[in-house]
């Protein structure tokens, strides 16, 4: 079975980062089970279980509660090869966009980007072929996006909004100062909103010629990428159903994908998956985005969700936000 992949450029930018803060960067490799020489490598590649576990330590290690936006101002053009050229010769920034959406597999394979278009916005939403993304890898991403549009525009770009999908920091004063825009935190799902009008907003370095070459190039590089099956993501859509009214038991969702427990486990392990976060996470998604976008009441949703008492639904509300869901509607509406 082919794992979830992602290149160590990423990995580099977060050691620079962190050894501005004294962290022993060679520990911090060894918690995660990385060797220096593959991280070093302009072609290293790490598993997703060993990028989550890096992260996490490096967050925790260099006490730095704005790791990711640190980190990404380590990015400078060509770090991600490819994927950074298709950016800067693109005709638009929506063209730009697009292509980190469309070629974001050829440095890691768990992310997955939604391009969703409304009146005078369209939002790229983030998500995740694997596990759980960590916060700090949300606000790295956004970080970089952001910064890359300033580096390619030439102008002091901001986007319309940015939703981070966990609570605000202590002092939400630096993403305020970095994005110069309208952040909403503890959002249903991570994602980044662009104006219609900047998303049309031409490229100084555009070069369409250059471009088709590119482009080519890339989508052979991603044809002969192995990329895995979405298997967390089928898990993930089996427990939605299942949560309607029930508890979403693994036997039950197992069965629905015509397998053992034992196997849907066993699949789950090799990606670095816990079915019991699994559900948990798909609980605290839906039931910030029920509490936002519906008129159903506290006990009803909790229902849906599978808690048969509104005192365990606010239980678990509160470890997911720190927050009651009669808090949490209030300040969303």
């Amino acid at each position: 079975m082919v794992e979830h992949r992602c290149t160590t450029a990423t990995v580099r930018m977060v050691l620079k980062a962190c050894e501005t803060t004294g962290v022993d960067t060679d520990e911090l490799l060894n918690l995660a089970g990385i060797d220096r020489e593959t991280a070093e490598h302009p072609d290293g590649e790490i598993s997703f279980s060993q990028m989550r576990a890096f992260w996490q330590n490096a967050f925790r290690m260099s006490g730095d509660p704005l790791l990711g936006m640190h980190t990404a101002q380590n990015v400078e053009i060509g770090d991600y090869k490819y994927l950074d050229y298709l950016t800067i010769y693109a005709a638009t920034v929506g063209d730009s966009i697009e292509n980190i959406c469309r070629y974001t597999a050829l440095i890691n394979t768990w992310i997955n980007w939604e391009i969703q278009e409304r009146n005078d916005e369209i939002a790229m939403c983030m998500t995740s072929n694997a596990g759980m993304i960590w916060p700090h890898a949300f606000e790295f991403v956004f970080s970089f996006i952001t910064k890359r549009m300033r580096q390619i525009t030439t102008e002091d770009w901001v986007p319309k909004l940015v939703c981070f999908p966990f609570p605000p920091p202590a002092d939400s004063q630096a993403h305020n100062d970095y994005f110069r825009t309208t952040l909403q935190y503890e959002a249903p799902v991570g994602k980044l909103v662009i104006s219609r009008e900047s998303w049309s907003q031409p490229l100084p370095a555009s070069d369409q010629q250059l471009m088709s070459v590119l482009d080519e190039h890339a989508r052979m590089l991603l044809a002969k990428r192995p990329i895995p099956d979405d298997f967390v993501g089928q898990v993930r859509k089996e427990i939605v159903r299942e949560l309607h009214g029930g508890e979403a038991l693994r036997n039950n969702v197992a069965e629905k994908l015509n397998m053992s427990p034992r196997t849907l486990q066993r699949r789950l392990d090799k990606q670095g998956v816990v079915y019991a976060d699994l559900v948990d996470e798909v609980r605290a998604v839906l039931a910030k985005t029920k509490l936002q976008a519906s008129d159903l009441s506290l006990p009803e949703i909790g229902f849906l969700l599978g808690f048969s008492e509104q005192s365990s639904f606010n239980r678990a509300f509160k470890r997911w936000t720190g927050k009651t869901p009669r808090e949490y509607r209030r300040e969303a509406s």
